[in-house]
Protein backbone atom coordinates (compact mmCIF):
# COMPACT_ATOMS: atom_id res chain seq x y z
CA UNK A 1 0.00 0.00 0.00
CA UNK A 2 3.19 2.20 0.67
CA UNK A 3 4.92 1.51 -2.21
CA UNK A 4 1.22 2.79 -4.00
CA UNK A 5 1.40 5.73 -2.50
CA UNK A 6 4.93 6.61 -3.03
CA UNK A 7 4.38 5.75 -7.27
CA UNK A 8 1.24 7.70 -7.35
CA UNK A 9 3.06 10.42 -5.57
CA UNK A 10 5.70 10.27 -8.31
CA UNK A 11 3.93 10.70 -11.03
CA UNK A 12 2.01 13.65 -9.70
CA UNK A 13 5.36 15.11 -8.96
CA UNK A 14 7.05 14.39 -12.36
CA UNK A 15 3.80 15.89 -14.14
CA UNK A 16 3.42 18.95 -11.97
CA UNK A 17 7.34 19.72 -12.69
CA UNK A 18 6.54 19.23 -16.42
CA UNK A 19 3.70 21.69 -15.80
CA UNK A 20 4.08 25.07 -17.15
CA UNK A 21 2.68 28.53 -15.49
CA UNK A 22 -0.01 30.73 -16.55
CA UNK A 23 2.40 34.12 -16.38
CA UNK A 24 0.27 36.33 -18.43
CA UNK A 25 -3.76 36.10 -20.01
CA UNK A 26 -3.48 39.29 -22.73
CA UNK A 27 -7.15 40.13 -24.37
CA UNK A 28 -7.59 42.07 -27.42
CA UNK A 29 -10.93 42.86 -28.95
CA UNK A 30 -12.97 43.80 -25.46
CA UNK A 31 -13.33 47.35 -26.46
CA UNK A 32 -16.58 47.68 -24.13
CA UNK A 33 -16.38 44.15 -21.85
CA UNK A 34 -14.47 44.76 -18.70
CA UNK A 35 -11.65 41.75 -17.86
CA UNK A 36 -13.18 40.47 -15.26
CA UNK A 37 -16.03 39.68 -17.09
CA UNK A 38 -13.78 37.64 -19.73
CA UNK A 39 -11.53 36.28 -16.77
CA UNK A 40 -15.45 34.90 -15.41
CA UNK A 41 -15.28 32.40 -18.63
CA UNK A 42 -11.80 31.14 -18.75
CA UNK A 43 -11.35 27.81 -17.19
CA UNK A 44 -7.22 28.47 -15.78
CA UNK A 45 -6.35 31.93 -13.83
CA UNK A 46 -2.90 33.19 -13.88
CA UNK A 47 -0.64 31.04 -11.46
CA UNK A 48 -2.11 27.92 -12.81
CA UNK A 49 0.17 24.97 -13.75
CA UNK A 50 -0.96 23.29 -17.31
CA UNK A 51 0.82 20.56 -19.07
CA UNK A 52 1.39 20.91 -23.08
CA UNK A 53 -1.14 18.34 -23.74
CA UNK A 54 -3.87 20.18 -21.56
CA UNK A 55 -3.50 23.35 -23.41
CA UNK A 56 -5.72 22.71 -26.28
CA UNK A 57 -8.82 21.58 -24.17
CA UNK A 58 -8.16 25.11 -22.04
CA UNK A 59 -8.45 26.40 -25.36
CA UNK A 60 -11.46 24.90 -26.55
CA UNK A 61 -13.45 25.39 -23.35
CA UNK A 62 -12.70 28.55 -23.08
CA UNK A 63 -13.30 29.84 -26.58
CA UNK A 64 -17.19 28.38 -25.99
CA UNK A 65 -17.75 29.52 -22.91
CA UNK A 66 -17.06 33.02 -24.32
CA UNK A 67 -18.51 32.56 -27.09
CA UNK A 68 -21.91 31.16 -25.12
CA UNK A 69 -21.95 34.53 -23.11
CA UNK A 70 -23.35 36.03 -26.61
CA UNK A 71 -20.81 39.01 -26.23
CA UNK A 72 -18.66 38.20 -29.29
CA UNK A 73 -19.13 36.82 -32.90
CA UNK A 74 -15.54 35.12 -32.61
CA UNK A 75 -13.17 34.10 -30.12
CA UNK A 76 -9.62 32.98 -29.96
CA UNK A 77 -7.68 31.79 -27.24
CA UNK A 78 -4.02 30.36 -27.94
CA UNK A 79 -1.51 29.51 -24.97
CA UNK A 80 2.28 30.45 -26.03
CA UNK A 81 5.35 29.29 -24.73
CA UNK A 82 8.10 32.41 -23.17
CA UNK A 83 10.85 30.92 -21.11
CA UNK A 84 9.21 27.77 -20.07
CA UNK A 85 5.81 30.00 -19.30
CA UNK A 86 2.46 30.12 -21.11
CA UNK A 87 1.41 33.68 -21.77
CA UNK A 88 -2.23 33.60 -23.25
CA UNK A 89 -3.45 35.69 -25.97
CA UNK A 90 -6.90 36.09 -25.89
CA UNK A 91 -8.63 37.60 -29.47
CA UNK A 92 -12.34 38.77 -29.52
CA UNK A 93 -14.38 40.29 -32.09
CA UNK A 94 -17.27 42.21 -30.24
CA UNK A 95 -20.86 42.07 -31.28
CA UNK A 96 -22.98 45.06 -31.95
CA UNK A 97 -24.14 45.71 -28.55
CA UNK A 98 -27.27 48.39 -29.67
CA UNK A 99 -30.45 46.68 -31.41
CA UNK A 100 -33.22 48.33 -32.07
CA UNK A 101 -35.19 45.28 -33.35
CA UNK A 102 -38.56 45.26 -35.56
CA UNK A 103 -40.38 42.28 -34.78
CA UNK A 104 -42.73 40.18 -36.87
CA UNK A 105 -44.65 37.66 -34.71
CA UNK A 106 -47.45 35.46 -35.57
CA UNK A 107 -50.08 35.32 -33.26
CA UNK A 108 -50.52 31.11 -34.53
CA UNK A 109 -48.45 29.03 -32.82
CA UNK A 110 -46.05 28.23 -36.15
CA UNK A 111 -45.48 29.78 -39.29
CA UNK A 112 -47.39 27.11 -41.08
CA UNK A 113 -50.73 27.90 -39.35
CA UNK A 114 -50.21 31.27 -40.12
CA UNK A 115 -50.47 30.65 -43.40
CA UNK A 116 -53.48 28.60 -43.73
CA UNK A 117 -55.56 32.01 -44.09
CA UNK A 118 -52.65 34.66 -44.04
CA UNK A 119 -54.54 36.99 -41.98
CA UNK A 120 -52.37 39.87 -41.60
CA UNK A 121 -54.65 41.22 -38.62
CA UNK A 122 -52.94 38.08 -36.89
CA UNK A 123 -49.85 39.67 -36.97
CA UNK A 124 -47.83 41.57 -33.83
CA UNK A 125 -45.23 44.27 -35.39
CA UNK A 126 -43.44 45.57 -32.66
CA UNK A 127 -39.89 47.39 -31.54
CA UNK A 128 -37.55 45.87 -29.00
CA UNK A 129 -34.52 47.77 -28.45
CA UNK A 130 -31.54 45.92 -26.70
CA UNK A 131 -28.97 47.28 -25.19
CA UNK A 132 -26.68 44.15 -24.76
CA UNK A 133 -23.30 44.03 -22.38
CA UNK A 134 -24.68 47.49 -20.63
CA UNK A 135 -21.72 49.01 -19.17
CA UNK A 136 -19.06 46.73 -20.32
CA UNK A 137 -20.11 44.33 -17.55
CA UNK A 138 -22.47 41.54 -19.91
CA UNK A 139 -25.68 44.01 -18.22
CA UNK A 140 -29.11 43.66 -20.64
CA UNK A 141 -31.47 46.75 -20.46
CA UNK A 142 -34.20 45.72 -22.91
CA UNK A 143 -37.33 47.86 -23.43
CA UNK A 144 -40.59 47.02 -26.55
CA UNK A 145 -43.47 48.13 -27.49
CA UNK A 146 -45.90 45.67 -29.66
CA UNK A 147 -49.29 46.53 -31.77
CA UNK A 148 -51.40 44.70 -33.71
CA UNK A 149 -53.07 40.95 -32.38
CA UNK A 150 -51.63 41.31 -28.91
CA UNK A 151 -50.69 45.51 -27.91
CA UNK A 152 -47.69 45.34 -25.03
CA UNK A 153 -45.26 47.59 -23.63
CA UNK A 154 -42.52 45.76 -21.20
CA UNK A 155 -39.09 46.27 -20.30
CA UNK A 156 -36.47 43.71 -19.08
CA UNK A 157 -33.08 44.72 -16.83
CA UNK A 158 -30.66 41.82 -15.88
CA UNK A 159 -27.75 42.37 -14.06
CA UNK A 160 -25.53 38.78 -14.32
CA UNK A 161 -22.75 39.40 -11.94
CA UNK A 162 -23.81 41.24 -8.62
CA UNK A 163 -20.55 40.55 -5.84
CA UNK A 164 -17.19 40.31 -7.11
CA UNK A 165 -16.95 36.18 -6.91
CA UNK A 166 -18.97 37.00 -9.91
CA UNK A 167 -21.59 34.15 -8.65
CA UNK A 168 -24.78 35.81 -8.04
CA UNK A 169 -27.43 37.28 -10.67
CA UNK A 170 -30.62 39.34 -10.65
CA UNK A 171 -33.19 40.15 -12.73
CA UNK A 172 -36.36 42.45 -12.82
CA UNK A 173 -39.18 42.97 -15.28
CA UNK A 174 -43.13 43.99 -16.07
CA UNK A 175 -45.41 43.94 -18.66
CA UNK A 176 -48.92 45.12 -20.03
CA UNK A 177 -50.73 43.98 -22.41
CA UNK A 178 -54.52 44.10 -23.70
CA UNK A 179 -56.07 41.45 -26.40
CA UNK A 180 -59.07 41.77 -29.01
CA UNK A 181 -58.96 38.18 -29.56
CA UNK A 182 -58.51 35.37 -27.07
CA UNK A 183 -57.75 31.73 -27.09
CA UNK A 184 -60.05 30.19 -24.50
CA UNK A 185 -60.99 26.57 -25.75
CA UNK A 186 -59.97 23.40 -27.78
CA UNK A 187 -62.11 21.85 -30.06
CA UNK A 188 -60.99 18.83 -32.31
CA UNK A 189 -57.64 19.92 -31.17
CA UNK A 190 -57.42 23.29 -32.42
CA UNK A 191 -57.77 26.55 -30.91
CA UNK A 192 -60.96 28.42 -30.34
CA UNK A 193 -60.97 31.86 -30.17
CA UNK A 194 -63.82 34.75 -28.97
CA UNK A 195 -63.15 38.16 -30.33
CA UNK A 196 -64.64 41.74 -29.78
CA UNK A 197 -63.64 43.86 -32.50
CA UNK A 198 -64.29 47.34 -30.51
CA UNK A 199 -62.23 46.94 -27.02
CA UNK A 200 -60.16 44.68 -25.88
CA UNK A 201 -61.72 41.62 -24.39
CA UNK A 202 -58.58 40.49 -21.62
CA UNK A 203 -55.73 42.56 -19.99
CA UNK A 204 -52.57 41.21 -18.35
CA UNK A 205 -50.18 42.93 -15.87
CA UNK A 206 -47.58 40.74 -15.39
CA UNK A 207 -44.19 42.05 -12.99
CA UNK A 208 -41.19 38.74 -12.09
CA UNK A 209 -38.18 39.47 -9.52
CA UNK A 210 -35.35 36.59 -10.51
CA UNK A 211 -32.57 35.73 -8.30
CA UNK A 212 -30.04 33.22 -9.52
CA UNK A 213 -26.73 31.65 -8.90
CA UNK A 214 -24.15 30.38 -11.06
CA UNK A 215 -22.03 27.57 -9.82
CA UNK A 216 -18.35 27.18 -11.85
CA UNK A 217 -19.02 27.61 -15.70
CA UNK A 218 -22.33 25.22 -16.28
CA UNK A 219 -24.97 24.70 -13.00
CA UNK A 220 -27.13 27.66 -12.65
CA UNK A 221 -30.02 27.90 -9.97
CA UNK A 222 -32.69 29.98 -10.63
CA UNK A 223 -35.41 31.47 -7.78
CA UNK A 224 -38.75 33.45 -9.51
CA UNK A 225 -41.36 35.29 -8.02
CA UNK A 226 -44.35 36.36 -10.28
CA UNK A 227 -47.11 38.41 -10.11
CA UNK A 228 -49.80 38.19 -12.61
CA UNK A 229 -53.37 40.22 -13.09
CA UNK A 230 -55.92 39.14 -15.92
CA UNK A 231 -58.75 41.20 -16.51
CA UNK A 232 -61.35 40.12 -18.76
CA UNK A 233 -64.23 41.88 -20.40
CA UNK A 234 -68.04 41.02 -20.64
CA UNK A 235 -67.28 39.57 -23.13
CA UNK A 236 -65.29 37.10 -21.69
CA UNK A 237 -67.39 36.72 -18.47
CA UNK A 238 -69.16 33.89 -20.10
CA UNK A 239 -66.34 31.91 -19.98
CA UNK A 240 -64.82 33.19 -16.60
CA UNK A 241 -65.53 29.83 -14.43
CA UNK A 242 -63.52 28.07 -16.63
CA UNK A 243 -61.35 30.43 -18.14
CA UNK A 244 -60.33 31.98 -15.14
CA UNK A 245 -61.36 29.76 -12.32
CA UNK A 246 -63.89 31.78 -10.80
CA UNK A 247 -67.07 33.75 -11.68
CA UNK A 248 -65.68 37.23 -12.04
CA UNK A 249 -63.62 37.55 -15.21
CA UNK A 250 -60.82 38.64 -12.63
CA UNK A 251 -57.31 36.25 -11.43
CA UNK A 252 -54.32 37.93 -9.47
CA UNK A 253 -52.22 35.50 -8.16
CA UNK A 254 -48.40 34.73 -7.35
CA UNK A 255 -46.53 32.39 -9.17
CA UNK A 256 -42.95 31.53 -7.26
CA UNK A 257 -40.65 28.82 -9.28
CA UNK A 258 -37.35 27.27 -8.64
CA UNK A 259 -35.11 25.78 -11.44
CA UNK A 260 -32.11 23.97 -11.95
CA UNK A 261 -29.88 24.13 -14.91
CA UNK A 262 -26.63 22.43 -16.18
CA UNK A 263 -25.46 23.44 -19.36
CA UNK A 264 -22.73 21.58 -20.92
CA UNK A 265 -23.62 22.41 -24.70
CA UNK A 266 -20.94 23.35 -27.28
CA UNK A 267 -22.97 26.40 -28.63
CA UNK A 268 -26.00 27.10 -27.08
CA UNK A 269 -27.84 28.23 -30.37
CA UNK A 270 -27.28 25.40 -32.55
CA UNK A 271 -25.63 22.73 -30.67
CA UNK A 272 -24.17 19.66 -32.41
CA UNK A 273 -21.77 18.73 -28.86
CA UNK A 274 -22.46 18.10 -25.48
CA UNK A 275 -25.65 18.14 -23.26
CA UNK A 276 -28.13 19.63 -20.94
CA UNK A 277 -30.58 19.21 -18.04
CA UNK A 278 -33.18 21.12 -16.07
CA UNK A 279 -36.18 20.78 -13.70
CA UNK A 280 -38.14 23.42 -12.27
CA UNK A 281 -40.94 23.45 -9.87
CA UNK A 282 -43.52 26.26 -9.92
CA UNK A 283 -46.36 26.94 -7.57
CA UNK A 284 -49.49 28.55 -8.96
CA UNK A 285 -51.00 30.87 -6.61
CA UNK A 286 -50.81 31.14 -2.30
CA UNK A 287 -54.31 30.24 -1.39
CA UNK A 288 -56.09 32.63 0.92
CA UNK A 289 -52.53 34.51 1.02
CA UNK A 290 -53.15 36.08 -2.58
CA UNK A 291 -56.63 36.00 -2.70
CA UNK A 292 -56.43 33.39 -5.94
CA UNK A 293 -57.81 30.62 -3.59
CA UNK A 294 -55.04 28.76 -6.20
CA UNK A 295 -52.02 26.41 -4.97
CA UNK A 296 -51.38 24.50 -8.10
CA UNK A 297 -47.98 22.46 -8.34
CA UNK A 298 -46.09 22.01 -11.57
CA UNK A 299 -42.92 19.93 -12.18
CA UNK A 300 -41.06 20.01 -15.84
CA UNK A 301 -37.89 18.32 -16.35
CA UNK A 302 -35.80 18.04 -19.59
CA UNK A 303 -32.74 16.85 -21.11
CA UNK A 304 -30.67 16.81 -24.29
CA UNK A 305 -27.87 15.32 -24.86
CA UNK A 306 -25.99 15.95 -29.09
CA UNK A 307 -23.65 13.43 -30.51
CA UNK A 308 -20.98 13.85 -32.98
CA UNK A 309 -20.97 10.79 -34.80
CA UNK A 310 -18.44 11.61 -37.39
CA UNK A 311 -17.23 14.87 -38.83
CA UNK A 312 -20.49 15.00 -41.13
CA UNK A 313 -23.04 13.55 -38.84
CA UNK A 314 -24.28 14.29 -35.85
CA UNK A 315 -27.38 12.99 -33.63
CA UNK A 316 -29.62 14.15 -31.23
CA UNK A 317 -32.22 13.52 -28.40
CA UNK A 318 -34.69 15.69 -26.30
CA UNK A 319 -36.90 14.61 -23.85
CA UNK A 320 -39.43 16.43 -21.98
CA UNK A 321 -42.02 16.10 -18.74
CA UNK A 322 -44.59 18.56 -17.85
CA UNK A 323 -47.04 17.14 -15.04
CA UNK A 324 -49.74 19.46 -12.97
CA UNK A 325 -50.27 18.08 -9.17
CA UNK A 326 -53.73 19.06 -10.11
CA UNK A 327 -57.29 18.49 -11.83
CA UNK A 328 -58.80 21.84 -11.31
CA UNK A 329 -56.76 23.75 -13.34
CA UNK A 330 -57.94 27.34 -15.02
CA UNK A 331 -57.71 26.97 -18.66
CA UNK A 332 -55.31 30.08 -18.59
CA UNK A 333 -52.83 27.98 -16.30
CA UNK A 334 -52.84 25.07 -18.55
CA UNK A 335 -50.47 23.95 -20.90
CA UNK A 336 -48.79 20.51 -22.89
CA UNK A 337 -47.91 20.22 -26.19
CA UNK A 338 -48.16 22.71 -29.37
CA UNK A 339 -46.92 25.31 -28.07
CA UNK A 340 -42.91 25.43 -27.39
CA UNK A 341 -42.79 21.79 -27.26
CA UNK A 342 -44.48 19.69 -29.86
CA UNK A 343 -43.93 16.50 -31.99
CA UNK A 344 -43.32 17.39 -35.21
CA UNK A 345 -46.13 16.34 -38.01
CA UNK A 346 -48.77 17.84 -35.28
CA UNK A 347 -48.03 21.43 -35.78
CA UNK A 348 -51.83 22.24 -36.44
CA UNK A 349 -53.00 21.15 -33.42
CA UNK A 350 -52.59 21.75 -29.56
CA UNK A 351 -53.06 18.98 -27.00
CA UNK A 352 -53.45 19.83 -22.95
CA UNK A 353 -53.77 17.74 -20.32
CA UNK A 354 -52.33 17.04 -16.14
CA UNK A 355 -49.24 15.22 -17.98
CA UNK A 356 -47.47 15.49 -21.22
CA UNK A 357 -44.17 13.74 -22.13
CA UNK A 358 -42.09 14.15 -25.58
CA UNK A 359 -39.32 12.78 -26.95
CA UNK A 360 -37.66 13.85 -29.89
CA UNK A 361 -34.59 12.45 -32.14
CA UNK A 362 -32.66 14.32 -35.09
CA UNK A 363 -30.38 12.80 -37.63
CA UNK A 364 -28.25 15.50 -39.62
CA UNK A 365 -25.52 15.85 -42.40
CA UNK A 366 -23.41 18.76 -42.65
CA UNK A 367 -23.80 19.87 -46.37
CA UNK A 368 -21.57 23.19 -45.90
CA UNK A 369 -18.95 22.97 -43.13
CA UNK A 370 -18.87 26.63 -40.77
CA UNK A 371 -16.77 29.14 -41.96
CA UNK A 372 -16.21 32.78 -42.02
CA UNK A 373 -17.26 34.60 -44.55
CA UNK A 374 -16.56 38.43 -45.11
CA UNK A 375 -18.96 40.41 -46.73
CA UNK A 376 -16.81 43.00 -49.24
CA UNK A 377 -19.57 45.97 -48.87
CA UNK A 378 -19.78 46.57 -45.58
CA UNK A 379 -16.06 45.61 -44.92
CA UNK A 380 -15.37 48.25 -42.77
CA UNK A 381 -18.36 47.50 -39.72
CA UNK A 382 -16.33 44.87 -38.47
CA UNK A 383 -18.95 43.80 -36.40
CA UNK A 384 -20.94 43.04 -39.70
CA UNK A 385 -19.08 41.91 -41.91
CA UNK A 386 -17.41 38.54 -40.64
CA UNK A 387 -20.14 36.36 -40.73
CA UNK A 388 -20.57 32.25 -39.73
CA UNK A 389 -22.10 30.29 -42.60
CA UNK A 390 -23.17 26.17 -41.93
CA UNK A 391 -26.06 24.28 -43.88
CA UNK A 392 -27.42 21.30 -42.61
CA UNK A 393 -29.85 18.20 -43.48
CA UNK A 394 -32.23 17.48 -41.20
CA UNK A 395 -34.07 14.36 -40.40
CA UNK A 396 -36.60 13.75 -37.26
CA UNK A 397 -38.68 11.11 -35.76
CA UNK A 398 -40.65 12.31 -32.37
CA UNK A 399 -43.17 10.62 -30.23
CA UNK A 400 -45.06 12.34 -27.33
CA UNK A 401 -48.20 11.94 -25.12
CA UNK A 402 -50.87 14.05 -23.37
CA UNK A 403 -53.02 12.20 -20.28
CA UNK A 404 -56.18 14.64 -20.20
CA UNK A 405 -58.73 13.38 -17.98
CA UNK A 406 -62.15 14.86 -19.62
CA UNK A 407 -60.70 14.95 -23.40
CA UNK A 408 -64.22 15.52 -24.80
CA UNK A 409 -63.65 16.34 -28.64
CA UNK A 410 -60.13 16.42 -28.43
CA UNK A 411 -59.30 12.84 -29.79
CA UNK A 412 -55.79 13.34 -30.08
CA UNK A 413 -54.93 13.22 -26.00
CA UNK A 414 -54.42 9.62 -23.99
CA UNK A 415 -52.97 8.27 -26.92
CA UNK A 416 -48.74 7.89 -28.67
CA UNK A 417 -48.42 10.17 -31.35
CA UNK A 418 -45.75 10.09 -33.64
CA UNK A 419 -44.26 11.94 -36.48
CA UNK A 420 -40.75 12.47 -39.11
CA UNK A 421 -39.94 15.03 -40.93
CA UNK A 422 -37.15 16.00 -42.84
CA UNK A 423 -35.64 19.77 -43.93
CA UNK A 424 -32.97 22.05 -44.05
CA UNK A 425 -30.81 24.21 -41.34
CA UNK A 426 -29.23 27.20 -42.35
CA UNK A 427 -27.10 28.54 -38.86
CA UNK A 428 -25.26 32.00 -39.22
CA UNK A 429 -23.92 34.71 -37.30
CA UNK A 430 -25.83 36.70 -34.00
CA UNK A 431 -27.24 32.85 -32.89
CA UNK A 432 -29.45 33.23 -35.83
CA UNK A 433 -30.58 30.10 -37.21
CA UNK A 434 -33.63 29.57 -40.01
CA UNK A 435 -35.13 25.95 -40.77
CA UNK A 436 -37.44 24.91 -43.17
CA UNK A 437 -39.30 21.34 -42.65
CA UNK A 438 -41.64 18.59 -44.15
CA UNK A 439 -43.11 16.29 -41.82
CA UNK A 440 -45.59 13.78 -42.00
CA UNK A 441 -47.47 12.06 -38.67
CA UNK A 442 -49.08 8.60 -38.23
CA UNK A 443 -52.15 9.44 -39.72
CA UNK A 444 -51.10 10.36 -43.23
CA UNK A 445 -50.94 14.68 -42.75
CA UNK A 446 -48.50 16.62 -44.36
CA UNK A 447 -47.00 19.68 -42.81
CA UNK A 448 -44.46 22.48 -43.99
CA UNK A 449 -43.21 24.65 -41.62
CA UNK A 450 -40.77 27.20 -40.95
CA UNK A 451 -38.75 27.81 -37.63
CA UNK A 452 -36.10 30.08 -36.26
CA UNK A 453 -34.47 28.01 -33.31
CA UNK A 454 -32.41 24.82 -32.90
CA UNK A 455 -34.64 21.41 -33.60
CA UNK A 456 -33.79 20.48 -30.35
Amino acid sequence: MKRSWFFFILIFGFQFLNAQVVRRIEFSGNKKTKEKVLLRELTFSVGDHILQKDTLQHSTNSENNLFNTSLFNFTEVTFRDSANDWIVKVNLQERWYIWPEIHLEFQERNFSEWWKNKDLSRLDVGVRLNKLNFLGRNQTLQLNVFRGFTESIGFQYKIPYLTHRQRDGFKIASDYSTQNEVFTDIYNNEMVYIKNDSIPIRTKFHAQLEYFRRTGFYKTQYFNVRFFQYRGSDTLSHYSDRYFGRPDSFLRLMNLSYRFKLDKRFSQNYPLEGYFFDFQWDLFGLGKLDQSNLSIPRFMTSFRIYKKLSSHQFWALGTHINHYFSQNIPFILQSGLGFGQYIRGYEPYILYGTSAGLIKTNYKIQLLAPKSVTLPFIRKFKKFSKMHVALYWNNSFDAGFVLNNNPQTNNLTNKILMGIGSGLDWVTYYDVVFRTEYSINQYGEYNFNIAVVAPI
